[in-house]
């Protein structure tokens, strides 16, 4: 069976502890820019290397599928490796990524980047909680995992807008530098600070060849259909049934395997479940935001994208605070009435910018973004920690890359849905001979609308959830 021949670590020392989880943050921050490299770039990339858009977009697609994929197998990596070398492992993608970006000289290079990339996010999202989890001590989990919320926050804010610099005066080549370096960084980090952590198989069982293809290939399909859902539905809805059944098998693959690739027994939990939800409709309304008010102060206000890329720093940092204060909170109290209130404030933000669309106020739309981001940062960690924290020892890993797995689809899903939509609904508008600015307005006007119902059943489900939590503890 799964448990058998492995190994327990020694118990991590308080200063290892602290040692393990500063690495881990930092390198989390580092790949909150990485991920996010490629949001101001593709024009660009299509007029350097002569692609379409459409074409260049297969960069941030590629991107996804493959992290997606990796972080299935991340809690067999992290089992199979140990910490340290899967974290040696993952830093040296991120270094390696930002080398071969920095010398590409065409399309197919930048590709190879941004793969290697990929590479790295998939072994790092559910690796950081699953460490996390196991180094901190368990009256500072929550407020351990607002540090990396907070951190990959930061990350987020500074890339579009670092980025956008580099890329501007240097060129395409020129952005991927930094990865290059921060992944160089971490890897120091990573060899120097990491301890072994949690259990490790003395006898290693090999990767379920299967399992990882059908992995690739459904989240592959899912991801590609939900891409294609504003621009051919026939095929976009074929690609997602098709995803789901292959998923489907792979997850029947799962239950039948010794050792699976990842262990689905989690989603048999549903505190777990509904935890992991909330995690994946927070991302889903941060990305919401940071894609389409964007778009809304060029197309409707008349702003350039650098600076509609600056007005979003501001926000995400107010993220990243509320994250770091609601892990204290929720050490200290439980997410009762905090995760509710989170959602409260999206709930009545989204409100509050689709009465706004109209009036074009920038200043009053900056303090609104301010304050859905601090709603979602408030909830977010919390919510990991309760479904994570709700999970034996031996599901925390698996656990942890399923999270990411939902909030990986989160991004895919608002990418797909909400900027899609936004995107027809501005060129029906033109095309029936409206201005392109009135366009921009009623596009996000009806955009924001879908966001705050979706939102609003999340509220209702966190309202029963945390309530639930509460009289569950002592």
């Amino acid at each position: 069976m799964e448990t058998s021949g492995t190994t327990a670590a020694p118990p991590v020392s308080p200063r290892n502890g602290r040692a393990i989880i500063a690495v881990i943050v930092i390198t989390m921050m580092f790949n909150g820019f990485m991920v996010t490299l490629m949001s101001v770039a593709l024009p660009t990339i299509a007029r350097t290397y002569q692609v379409s858009v459409a074409q260049a977009n297969w960069i941030v697609l590629a991107f996804a599928i493959v992290a997606a994929t990796i972080i299935t197998m991340g809690a067999r990596f992290l089992q199979r490796w140990g910490l340290k070398r899967l974290m040696i492992v993952a830093t040296g993608c991120m270094a390696a990524g930002g080398i071969v970006g920095t010398l590409a000289t065409d399309y197919f290079g930048i590709m190879a980047a941004r793969l290697l990339h990929a590479i790295a996010a998939g072994l790092l999202y559910p690796t950081a909680s699953t460490s996390i989890m196991r180094a901190a001590p368990p009256e500072r989990r929550t407020f351990s995992l607002s540090l990396k919320t907070a951190a990959g926050g930061i990350g987020f804010a500074l890339s579009p807008f670092l980025s956008g610099l580099i890329l501007t005066r240097f060129g395409v080549n020129a952005m991927f530098l930094p990865t290059a370096a921060m992944g160089l960084l971490c890897l120091i980090g990573s060899v120097l600070f990491m301890k072994p952590i949690g259990e490790r198989l003395t006898t290693p069982q090999p990767i379920d060849v299967p399992s990882a293809l059908l992995a690739f290939v459904g989240l592959g399909c899912a991801m590609f259909g939900i891409s294609e859902l504003n621009h051919q539905l026939a095929i976009a809805l074929l690609l997602m049934v098709g995803g789901c059944a292959v998923l489907g098998l792979f997850a029947h693959r799962q239950n039948r395997l010794n050792v699976p690739l990842l262990n689905l027994r989690p989603l048999a939990d549903k505190t777990f479940l509904v935890g992991v939800l909330l995690v994946m409709f927070s991302s889903f309304a941060e990305h919401a935001l940071r894609l389409t008010v964007p778009l809304y102060l060029e197309g409707a206000v008349g702003l350039a994208a650098s600076a509609a890329g600056l007005f979003m720093l501001l926000p995400q940092l107010a993220y990243a605070a509320s994250a770091m204060v609601a892990g204290r909170i929720v050490d200290r109290h439980g997410i009762w009435p905090l995760v509710p209130i989170g959602f409260a404030i999206i709930v009545a933000g989204l409100a509050a910018l689709w009465g706004l669309a109209e009036r074009r106020a920038i200043v009053a739309l900056l303090a609104i973004v301010f304050v859905i981001l601090a709603g979602v940062g408030a909830e977010t960690a919390p919510n990991r920690e309760t479904a994570l924290a709700h999970l034996g020892p031996d599901q925390l890993a698996a656990g942890s890359s399923i999270s990411s797995v939902f909030v990986q689809l989160a991004s895919a899903l608002s990418s797909a849905l909400l900027v899609g939509y936004f995107t027809n609904d501005v060129a029906a508008h033109v095309h029936e001979g409206m201005t392109e600015a009135s366009a921009y307005v009623s596009g996000f006007e009806s955009t924001m609308a879908i966001a705050l119902v979706i939102e609003a059943i999340m509220l209702f489900v966190a309202i029963l959830y945390a309530h639930r939590a509460r009289k569950r503890t002592p």
